[in-house]
């Protein structure tokens, strides 16, 4: 796991440096951030600190503790995460977790839990880590990151010490993304993945621009024609999660262009799409289609057993009624 402190995370890094230099840092942070905005290198780099053997607010990346941190091989080192990108975590890992905290270090230092996806738990889990996180055991400290502390149980956020780093303007992100790829970067793509730099990065390496660039014409000819139900349903299927974050995004700039406003319109290098869209349905279809939307984006997460193509189907035909 790399632990890397990005430049728009100085700040609050400083914040944990002092805290770690009086013994202060709480035994549960919980830090909340965007997807690919760099959380898990900041967590990695915190939690590579406590378990430093030299260092006291910062690694010394010499010692044996820093070198099997390095090497993913930390007995004292404990990381939680869901077993593939879109499931909850299970109960059955938060307990192991617990069981964990329990323990003796191996290397008779501190230990650290990093809880991965902490606002994608079930009710089981979580309460299953709120008991450990009420009566927390010595020289243990737990880690969570989050996207969204509102979907989180408000009970374990209670007991935990919150942290919400700001990021760094859509401009400064642009060019930090531009800097890296050596390359123009559309300033659409910097909204699209919520001004969050790495996400922004991996949109591009990943050939995600050209899937997005690719459904949002596919969307376009289905509401404007009322073909190709089949082939858009096929795409959004694939690409589930991130396709339908894009549709929601997409709706609600259509919502706005409608309504005569240009605040905030993520999709701003795709003016025409919005103008087609906008032309083919009415506003009131929009509004009620992206709630469906939404709630239908829930309901995947929440129960992972639903036939996805199904009920993406049965939303899009509800373009046409």
């Amino acid at each position: 796991m790399q632990a890397n402190v990005y430049p728009w995370h100085g700040e609050l890094w400083q914040n944990w440096q002092q805290l770690l230099g009086q013994d202060r840092l709480h035994h549960a942070v919980l830090l909340s951030a965007p997807k690919g905005s760099g959380k898990l290198a900041l967590a990695a780099m915190l939690a590579k600190t406590v378990l430093c053997k030299n260092g006291v607010v910062e690694p010394c990346s010499v010692c044996h503790s820093c070198k099997l941190f390095d090497a993913d091989t930390h007995p004292d080192f404990h990381w939680l995460r869901p077993e593939s990108e879109g499931k909850q975590l299970g109960v059955d890992a938060v307990r192991a977790g617990n069981q964990y905290a329990w323990e003796t270090s191996q290397l008779g230092g501190e230990r650290v839990i990093l809880v991965q996806n902490a606002d994608r738990m079930g009710e089981a889990a979580a309460n299953a880590l709120l008991k450990t996180l009420e009566e927390p055991p010595s020289h243990c400290h737990f880690i969570l990151l989050s996207e969204s502390i509102d979907s989180m149980l408000p009970t374990v956020v209670s007991r935990c010490n919150k942290w919400k780093p700001k990021l760094p303007e859509e401009s400064v992100v642009k060019r930090w993304v531009e800097g890296e790829l050596f390359d123009s970067v559309p300033l659409q793509v910097i909204r699209i993945n919520r001004g969050a730099p790495l996400a922004a990065k991996a949109f591009i390496e990943d050939a995600s621009m050209a899937k997005h660039k690719a459904l949002v014409e596919a969307f376009v000819a289905f509401v404007s024609t009322r073909q190709g139900l089949f082939t858009l349903t096929d795409m959004l299927t694939k690409g589930q999660r991130e396709g339908l974050n894009w549709l929601s995004f997409l709706l609600l700039d259509v919502m706005k262009t409608q309504q005569g406003s240009q605040e905030a319109i993520v999709h701003c290098d795709a003016m025409d799409a919005l103008q087609q869209i906008a032309k083919a349905v009415p506003l009131a279809k929009v509004m009620s289609q992206l709630m469906a939307l939404n709630k239908l984006k829930a309901e995947l997460v929440k129960h992972t057993g639903l036939n996805g193509e199904l009920l993406l189907s049965r939303w899009l035909s509800g373009f046409n009624e």
